[in-house]
């Protein structure tokens, strides 16, 4: 009897809560309410061991307890919970992974930073002075020092302190009451410092999604690159407080510097010295535009505000003051050299050293599928252009995916074929060089139907759709009560916005699966083709790298990955590296201090 009491004790609980004016946090087995113990470096996060049982998280203050909504528990066996969050029904959820249409081109890093089945939590303590002078003009130029920095997830914990810094993002996102943000690790850090490092990263954004109302179109859009095998960014879904005050649901994604294309190009190579510049593709108008046309070797007639140099990675020519846009200028000679015309079968050598077809086609063809209207194929804008120093070979990834899957598309362009895309009088040489060229004209075709076969339908979509509806409709609905931090556009979607907006058209904005539907439909029907995946089965992928449990870059080893993302919500199946932590064992959580991190690399 004594080793039964024992064993049923032996569970450990563990639960983010925000208690106020000094309250506790308990978790209620079967009636009984069981004391937490708020860990030491994540105050908000509390742990403990209670008997097995049903159960429910309690906010205790005096004689005044508060239970949770959702009644829980424990799966079959479980010694513990991982983390959870108060008053959320789902801590993670089986989200079906996207089957694997092409496997990368180039070798990935594969962490745990790109979850699609649970809600992790990111909380900040910031300087107020700044930060709230950052949100009352979130047009300045404006920094605040974060002075603590927690990652919490349901398997992982992660700390920063006072290196980090956070400021406003993004462009037109800076008109809205609720901001985007970006955060850079190592801003504050003493010069010469070794790099700290978040899942290999050293920066970050926090992207609001204020015009999408399901706040899912740019995290799909993210794992259908993935699983279509092109070079790009990772995403996943993170509810964010500062200084205890809640801010919302975001998406915590790539923020542009050497490490990410080293970890999306180079597998996690930091110390890859041919990583050339980064620049960024913008468009302010019609006749403004990073079409990446030749205009001369003339530097001064190349806009900055149209080619912005983001990252200068390894070079040593090339800086904000010095050289700029040669770089640049040569790749748009090179490719104004090229008659797509006259490339008729594979001999040509001059496209695949100037970029990758396969990764540009991928990167063009969900630019047209999900209609990427602010993009690189259409407006010309919102895409990174890198340069790989001893090759000359550049990458182009793209990214800014909240308008899509028919957020803010014009009436027919779901039906549209691809050689219509284009915007009538527009100057696209990159596209066209694939799209007008004999040779891979077929190959682009080819990739629209593997893609669509393989998940750009709604047999694959919708029940990934519906997935994320369970798992964020609490989140949903608690950001959209949430009033802005900012002056701007208040953002006036309801969780009914989200819930109709995922299936179908709700107001001016066609649903996403309803996009998804057309586009498959027309496009089969324009290019003659069925959407049933009868392709061969793709074969494993071995290549790239992991994050070890200690934060070191270590090889496949051969071991089979998912790049696009599997159910569990990270990039591999069973081989998912984590940054700096291990995985909770059945008698503690570990807090991983990622400022440690740093000390194993530095650029």
């Amino acid at each position: 009897m004594a080793s039964a009491a024992v064993n049923a004790a032996d569970v450990q609980y563990a639960v983010i809560a925000f208690p106020s004016n000094g309250g506790g946090v308990a978790v209620s087995v079967d009636g009984k309410n069981h004391a937490l113990t708020a860990d030491s470096q994540v105050p908000n996060l509390f742990k403990g061991s209670a008997p097995s049982g049903g159960y429910q998280y309690v906010l205790t203050n005096g004689q005044n307890n508060t239970p949770e909504s959702p009644k829980r528990k424990l799966a079959d066996g479980a010694s513990s919970t991982g983390n959870e969050f108060f008053n959320r029904t789902h801590t993670t959820y089986d989200v079906p992974a996207l089957p694997q249409a092409y496997n990368p081109v180039y070798p990935p890093l594969f962490t745990g930073f790109n979850k699609s089945n649970e809600v992790a939590t990111i909380i900040l303590k910031v300087n107020e002075t700044a930060f709230n002078a950052m949100l009352k003009q979130p047009l300045e130029k404006i920094k605040a020092q974060v002075t603590s920095f927690a990652y919490v997830s349901n398997r992982e914990v992660y700390t920063f302190a006072n290196t980090p810094s956070i400021e406003t993002s993004g462009q037109s996102t800076k008109d809205f009451a609720k901001q985007s943000y970006s955060i850079d690790f190592n801003d504050l850090a003493p010069k010469g410092a070794a790099k700290t490092l978040f899942y290999g990263r050293t920066g970050i954004k926090l992207r609001a999604q204020a015009t999408d109302p399901t706040q899912i179109r740019e995290k799909l859009y993210l794992d259908c690159l993935a699983a279509a095998g092109a070079t790009t960014l990772s995403g996943s879904f993170v509810r964010l407080f500062v200084n205890d005050q809640p801010y919302g649901l975001y998406t915590l994604m790539d923020d542009v510097s050497t490490h990410l294309i080293d970890n999306t190009v180079h597998g996690g190579d930091w110390k890859y010295e041919s990583t050339g510049v980064t620049y960024k593709g913008n468009a302010l108008s019609e006749t403004q535009e990073g079409n990446l046309a030749y205009l001369g070797d003339d530097q001064s007639k190349y806009n900055h505000d149209l080619y912005k140099l983001a990252d200068k990675g390894e070079s040593k020519t090339v800086s904000k003051k010095n050289n700029t846009y040669a770089p640049l200028i040569d790749f748009t000679k090179r490719l104004s050299q090229l008659n797509p015309s006259q490339i008729t079968d594979g001999n040509n050598k001059d496209v695949p050293a100037l970029v990758d077809p396969q990764n540009t086609m991928v990167a063009l063809a969900m630019n047209y599928l999900a209609d990427s209207w602010d993009g690189l194929w259409y407006q010309a804008s919102n895409y990174y252009l890198n340069q790989d120093l001893k090759t000359n070979q550049w990458v182009v990834i793209s990214y800014d995916f909240d308008e899509t899957f028919g957020n803010g598309a014009e009436k027919g362009r779901d039906s549209v074929p691809y050689g219509n895309y284009s915007r009538a009088g527009s100057t696209r040489p990159l596209v066209d060089l694939f799209i007008k060229s004999p040779y891979y004209k077929s190959q682009f075709e080819d990739i629209l139907k593997t893609i669509v076969k393989r998940f750009f339908n709604p047999r694959v979509i919708e029940p990934r759709l519906q997935a994320w509806a369970t798992l964020l409709k609490e989140d949903i609905e608690w950001d959209y009560s949430i009033p802005g931090h900012s002056p701007g556009d208040k953002i006036t979607f309801t969780v009914q916005n989200f819930l109709k907006n995922i299936n179908t058209t709700d107001g001016d904005m066609e649903g996403i699966n309803q996009w998804v539907t057309t586009r498959a439909k027309t496009l089969t029907q324009q290019l003659k083709f069925t959407d049933t995946d009868d392709l061969p089965a793709l074969g494993p992928y071995t290549k790239g790298s992991q994050l070890d449990s200690k934060g070191n870059v270590v090889p496949n080893d051969g071991s089979s990955v998912t790049p696009g993302g599997s159910p569990n919500g990270g990039n591999s199946s069973g081989a998912s590296g984590e940054s700096g932590s291990t995985h909770l064992t059945s008698s503690s959580l570990l807090v991983c201090t990622m400022v440690l991190i740093g000390t194993y690399f530095s650029l």
